[in-house]
């Protein structure tokens, strides 16, 4: 989008740049700095950062992370595109959320607070997705993580859990204290992904069951077993009126039959 927009190129003394308050990224700015300030050393500024001028000053639009590894570096200048006309707020979050998403992973944050501006803007998630040229699917998926509570994104970021389980964990426990202890659990356990999805299983089961039960109900899982069959046509009309006539599922009848059938024989 900065190539539709007219701009010059200079060369922007550091000490006239200030960041830009429409920049998307707001967390993790220094994060992994050396490598970009090595790379930056060693086969110079592949791409200018973009500014605009305020006052007698610059905002940077897009850049923020190669500005503070050129004043890591000790740079007293850094090569710009200067806008030749002034961004409006909208214009100017779009083009920073456009760059960044290309490059170092923005925060789940960053995102989710970017895609509810945008849509107070543009009023539906189609038209976020339509306008950022991204699915409709990934802002939602981005939307759903704004809604979850403060505690569990500082766990995000503390990368005890992930975004994913983070917005899966709410959207069954409501409870801010209990979806805390579970996350904290599960990073004290160190429990591998199969574990941590029979975790979530067991979350989704029964969200009203205490935090100790869902642990213990994950357990359970990790000795449950699949057993499919096929019943002869006699036994799958049977089947269908013990289903009617119970209220039960085929699934419930057939286990509870065969756990029956074990103890019976004493397996």
């Amino acid at each position: 989008m900065v190539d539709t927009l007219s701009s010059e190129f200079q060369l922007i003394p550091l000490s006239k740049l200030e960041l830009g308050e429409k920049n998307i990224r707001r967390r993790d700015i220094t994060a992994e700095l050396d490598e970009l300030a090595h790379s930056m050393a060693t086969i110079g500024l592949q791409q200018p950062i973009v500014v605009q001028r305020r006052d007698d000053k610059f905002e940077i639009i897009i850049g923020q992370r190669r500005y503070f590894a050129a004043k890591q570096l000790g740079w007293k200048q850094i090569p710009a595109r200067v806008m030749k006309e002034k961004l409006d707020e909208f214009d100017a979050r779009v083009i920073s959320f456009s760059e960044n998403v290309q490059r170092r992973e923005l925060s789940p944050r960053d995102k989710a607070e970017t895609c509810m501006y945008l849509i107070s803007k543009l009023g539906s998630p189609k038209a976020v997705a339509e306008h950022l040229g991204i699915t409709e699917q990934t802002v939602r998926k981005w939307l759903d993580y704004s809604a979850v509570p403060e505690e569990l994104k500082r766990l995000v970021e503390k990368k005890v859990i992930s975004r994913p389980q983070a917005t899966r964990l709410f959207q069954y426990i409501h409870d801010v204290d209990k979806a805390v202890d579970i996350a904290k659990r599960m990073r004290e356990m160190k429990a591998p992904k199969k574990h941590q999805d029979r975790i979530f299983d067991a979350i989704e089961e029964k969200p009203s069951r205490s935090v100790e039960s869902i642990f213990i109900r994950a357990e359970e899982k990790k000795r449950e077993k699949l057993i499919t069959f096929v019943l002869p046509e006699k036994w799958a009309f049977a089947m269908d009126r013990a289903v009617k006539r119970l209220g039960v599922s085929a699934d419930a009848i057939a286990r509870d039959a065969t756990i029956e059938w074990l103890q019976m024989t004493k397996y």
